[in-house]
């Protein structure tokens, strides 16, 4: 009798919550749990994370793979820096394997999500791709001939400083212009806000002063209900993503570029712009093959599946 595939469970850490799912060979996700991220301490985040894994865990699981949104050391698995926790440098990978007995593989959460995207989703198929996610920041995972790519160090592929708006809004690194914080989830919800309180009256205006969703999620619902200002910011985010895209696909020749994070429910209001600026920026784009701009399969769950398929390749 044929012993049953292992599964995983794989975790994304993000800056206010940390979900779970435990995910079967074929990617299905079996169950899944969440919980509020803690940020001040290191053993804090670690028994949130063991508390998750008892939570879903099955007979089968076998490893646990873990996304951190930040600088991963890809020699030892410890978090280098992470601008969304306020403690210092800390051995994740194994104070986290120490706390579940199992084996633990711990990596940055956008590069969890473009290894989600290139073993089941909108990357399949492809041996270069690169994963773009936005988000509450800016992520960025790259696929080379059927490995990630990480760097010297294990931080490779850090997207958000590249500059695509000159002379635009101020970084937390102190320059201007930033991809990630000119065009991302935040970036939306932020100019929503300053839509809103210029014209109250709007669809938009309404939406967000009722509070009944969020500013980011209003703008998306706004816009496909005809709202003008709506329509103008998705168009203003899409484009600035064109160039950042570009500038990824000059770098990275990848055969697939995708396109991850709340944002991306807005579809063609958001990736149209995209697509026509990466288009226009694409070095030598007539003398190449074509690059699809893809919307990321697995939307939300992207890190968390990511890192149990990791988890379970780097466990054969």
């Amino acid at each position: 009798m044929t012993e049953a595939p292992a599964e995983a469970v794989g975790i994304d850490v993000g800056g206010t919550k940390i979900a779970a799912v435990r995910v079967t060979a074929d990617g299905e996700v079996a169950a899944r749990a969440r919980c509020a991220t803690p940020r001040r301490t290191a053993d804090g985040l670690v028994a949130a994370v063991a508390g998750l894994v008892a939570r879903v865990r099955g007979e089968r699981t076998a490893a646990v793979g873990v996304g951190l949104p930040g600088m991963v050391d890809a020699r030892t698995g410890a978090l280098a820096f992470a601008p969304g926790l306020e403690f210092a440098r800390a051995p994740l990978r194994d104070l986290i394997a120490d706390a579940v007995g199992l084996p633990v593989v711990t990596d940055n959460d956008a590069n969890a999500a473009a290894w989600a995207e290139y073993r089941l989703g909108a990357g399949r198929g492809h041996e270069h791709l690169v994963l773009v996610t936005l988000g509450t920041g800016l992520g960025c995972g790259v696929v080379v001939a059927g490995r990630l790519l990480h760097g010297a160090h294990g931080f490779a592929a850090e997207a958000s400083h590249l500059t695509v708006e000159p002379g635009g809004p101020l970084c937390e690194c102190g320059r201007y212009g930033c991809w990630g914080v000119a065009a991302h989830g935040v970036a939306i919800a932020g100019l929503g806000r300053q839509a809103a309180a210029a014209r109250p009256a709007s669809l938009l205006g309404r939406l967000i002063g009722e509070g009944g969703s969020d500013a980011g999620e209003a703008v998306t619902e706004a816009a496909l209900g005809g709202d003008e200002r709506a329509l103008e910011i998705l168009d203003r985010v899409g484009t600035l993503t064109g160039v950042g895209l570009a500038a990824l696909a000059n770098l990275f020749d990848p055969a697939v570029m995708i396109v991850g994070g709340g944002p991306v429910s807005a579809g063609e209001l958001l990736l149209a712009p995209a697509r026509a600026e990466f288009a226009r920026r694409l070095y030598a784009a007539g003398d190449r093959p074509p690059v699809p701009v893809r919307a990321a399969r697995f939307a939300n769950d992207a890190g968390a599946v990511g890192a149990a398929l990791l988890a379970v390749d780097r466990a054969r």
